[in-house]
């Protein structure tokens, strides 16, 4: 055989018609990853790993375009208006 330069099969064999979802749930993944970590810090208190985690989940959110008052509307829509409260809009 020729040298396929690493790909195991001909360039033929593969369906490039194959459509597949690229973001899937990131964005409701990124909102929930925000809400446990408040959930964690109302339930326990203030530490280094949560301030750390709030500040990475932050950017994460903004580098995807959900702003704070996104993310407060979708805490009140899951009924938890306490933790509503806490997001800093």
């Amino acid at each position: 055989m020729w040298d396929t330069n690493g790909a195991k099969y001909e360039r033929w064999l593969y369906n490039l018609n194959r459509v597949r979802k690229k973001s899937g749930k990131k964005y409701k993944k990124a909102k929930e990853t925000y809400i446990n970590i408040l959930r964690k810090e109302d339930k326990n208190w203030e530490t280094k790993w949560t301030v750390d985690a709030k500040a990475k989940a932050a950017a994460r959110l903004k580098k995807m375009g959900i702003s704070l008052s996104a993310l407060k509307a979708y805490t009140e829509e899951k009924w938890l208006k306490d933790l509503a409260s806490k997001i800093a809009a």
